[in-house]
């Protein structure tokens, strides 16, 4: 049944190529992309979130334009031809079948149970290739896009994801006159206290408290730095090089159609920072109750170690979204990628004038025709030979 299924389908293929014009065959091998097979999420968190993970990572991998990514319910019919649960742990081998089967040219799979998100992914272009992992923790539903995107980096071609798409700063007298007269709305700024500030490593949330010493390893405090409190963190290797450490600030209200600026001070002996601006809306979550609801990212462009000096950082952000209306921001300051302490001070936002940009949703967009026929085809019955004995 296997050799005859797999038969027919090279006669078919054969039989495309010779109806195919010579001069058509040369312009779409110009233009041919990686098949990506993305498997279902294994794991213990519940099926919809799992669910949320493999789509993210369908989509991401879509909109790069470089992969021809096969549909999700084709990999859920894939997956059902492989004896017991594909996760984190499943050998190489079997998923090198199973891409087989759909001729897939890199695999992804994993799991994701309680916060913690597993995946591999493996490159069968070759023989002896291993795959590549990658660890996340996922505390908070907004942390689900790091988590996939990390994921996507792994991919060949893929470059690092960044939110760059304002100007750095866009500088003149008028934003001047204003930085200086407004106020700066974030509370607690320069770290007298660890209060209006929440430190975030993998499961845990707490307040830093003073510290007289530096910070241990993973911890977060404040500490003083020459005479003058500062937010210090110290990354152990295994935290820098996974889910990293970061420091949220209390929400503080904006105002619609302004462009805001940020500033802060930081001093890294070898992590790499890379602060974000988060804006939220007011709107019901699942129980029905008014929460703060995540609609806009600013990501500060990253910065690295400073050779013992203070750096000063500067940030314009347009917060908006196409749909809703950012009302509230939180600044939140991430380190990653090295193991070491940074220490950060003075953090400012304060609003300097008129928006410079405005959105546009660049997501919506006709699906193409391959899009439409691997949808078509998905709803056929399965043909993959069976892996069960």
């Amino acid at each position: 049944m296997r050799f005859t299924i797999y038969a027919v389908r090279s006669l078919l293929f054969v039989a495309c190529l010779l109806a195919v014009p010579c001069g058509l065959m040369a312009e779409e091998e110009q233009v041919e992309k990686l098949r990506v097979a993305v498997f279902p999420v294994g794991g213990e968190a519940g099926q919809e979130l799992r669910e949320k993970v493999a789509f993210a990572i369908r989509q991401k991998l879509d909109r790069t334009n470089l992969y021809e990514v096969i549909d999700g319910y084709t990999m859920a019919e894939l997956a059902a031809e492989h004896e017991g649960t594909i996760n984190f742990d499943t050998p190489p081998a079997p998923m090198r079948l199973l891409g087989s089967y759909e001729e897939a040219d890199l695999v992804a799979w994993g799991d994701l149970s309680g916060t913690l998100l597993r995946m591999k992914v493996l490159d069968l272009r070759a023989p002896d290739t291993i795959p590549e992992f990658v660890e996340f923790s996922i505390t908070r539903p907004q942390e689900l896009r790091f988590a996939t995107e990390e994921v996507v980096e792994k991919f060949p071609g893929v470059l690092e994801h960044e939110y760059i798409s304002e100007e750095a700063v866009q500088d003149d007298e008028q934003s001047r006159e204003l930085w200086a007269k407004n106020p700066n709305l974030v509370t607690n700024a320069t770290f007298g206290t660890g209060e209006e500030w929440w430190a975030l490593y993998r499961q845990d949330k707490w307040n830093p408290q003073r510290k007289t010493t530096p910070p241990g390893e993973d911890e977060v405090v404040i500490y003083s730095d020459a005479g003058e409190d500062v937010l210090a963190m110290n990354l152990s290797r295994w935290c820098a090089e996974n889910p990293g450490m970061s420091v949220i600030s209390k929400e503080f209200k904006i105002e619609p159609k302004t462009r805001y600026r940020i500033k802060f001070r930081y001093k890294s002996d070898a992590p790499t920072i890379r602060p974000f601006v988060k804006g939220y809306t007011m709107g019901k979550n699942l129980e029905g109750v008014d929460a703060l609801r995540e609609v806009y990212r600013r990501q500060v462009p990253p910065k690295g170690a400073t050779n013992g000096q203070w750096v000063e950082v500067v940030c314009d952000l347009n917060p908006q979204h196409v749909h809703f209306p950012v009302q509230y921001l939180k600044v939140s300051l991430y380190a990653y990628l090295s193991p070491g302490t940074v220490m950060w001070d003075d953090v400012e936002v304060k609003a300097v004038g008129a928006p410079t940009r405005i959105a546009k949703d660049v997501a919506i967009k006709k699906p193409s025709k391959a899009a439409l026929e691997r949808a078509a085809a998905a709803t056929q019955p399965s043909t993959h030979p069976a892996t069960k004995p």
